[in-house]
């Protein structure tokens, strides 16, 4: 279980014993209590939960004129790259109900900047950049290997 789901719980129960220890207040107001008791514990428990643990719906806003100039500052001679990137995610993150993840495919000869692109971007939509659990980079040499399995790598996405 969470900690979010154990500290709202040990909190609900603590409210429970508080509350049969209180004889002299009434049903209604001691049920009330409790409830906005409650309501408060589990949104401040998952508040906490996302201060230890990475959480979607806190995702950090795209600065894109940051990414911009971070792009134009580190990349030499892809100004294209530059301009398709910013327009996929801006387009992605004004999005308010995408209805497939953002996917970006970066192709080019060995040493012409993929995955440092993709370190850029990781880094300026997620605080932990690649390390982000909602981050997945795919290296082609790596992780698909086999030239003559190519159809199993194409059913199996």
């Amino acid at each position: 279980m969470p900690l979010a789901g154990r500290l709202a719980g040990g909190a609900a129960l603590g409210l429970l014993l508080a509350a049969q220890a209180v004889a002299a207040l009434e049903p209604i107001s001691t049920a009330i209590a409790i409830g906005a008791a409650s309501a408060l514990t589990g949104y401040l428990s998952k508040d906490v939960y996302c201060r230890f643990a990475e959480c979607c719906p806190k995702e950090q806003p795209l600065n894109a004129s940051a990414l911009k100039l971070e792009l134009e500052e580190k990349l030499f001679g892809q100004h294209l790259a530059t301009e398709v990137i910013l327009k996929a995610l801006t387009g992605f993150r004004n999005n308010k109900n995408p209805k497939k993840p953002l996917t970006l495919s970066l192709h080019g000869w060995a040493g012409t900047g993929k995955n440092f692109v993709s370190q850029i971007v990781a880094e300026n939509l997620h605080s932990r950049g690649l390390k982000s659990n909602f981050v997945h980079l795919f290296v082609s040499t790596l992780h698909f290997p086999h030239e003559q399995q190519i159809k199993l790598y194409q059913v199996a996405g």
